[in-house]
């Protein structure tokens, strides 16, 4: 079992959007997802990929299937594969959320 503080990885790049992988198990990937002010992640889809994203700190939208939607500290959303999705720091603050990503195309 590892254990991990989120704040010893926390580390924005300047230049565009980070991940911090966290935990990676068999079909289960956690990671974080780091967004300065502005920063973006352009609408894209997973044919095998369920995902949770869950708002640690901050706020930003995210837009799934061309509906953008605000999500703020501790909200919590489920993006499944097929659907398009894209995230965008509206804030003037760091924006964190945790990503779960399950890969479907793996059986047990």
């Amino acid at each position: 079992m590892n254990k991990i503080n989120i704040d010893d990885i926390l580390d924005f790049a300047t230049e565009k959007s980070a991940r911090k992988a966290i935990f990676k198990e068999d079909r289960v990937d956690t990671g974080l997802l780091l967004y300065a002010p502005g920063q973006t992640t352009p609408d894209h889809k997973h044919s095998d990929i369920d995902e949770v994203f869950y708002v640690i700190s901050g706020e930003g939208t995210i837009t799934i299937n061309s509906e953008e939607m605000l999500l703020k500290e501790k909200d919590i959303i489920f993006s499944p594969n097929g659907e398009t999705h894209g995230f965008k720091n509206t804030s003037s603050n760091n924006w964190v959320v945790l990503q779960i990503k399950i890969d479907i195309s793996k059986k047990d």
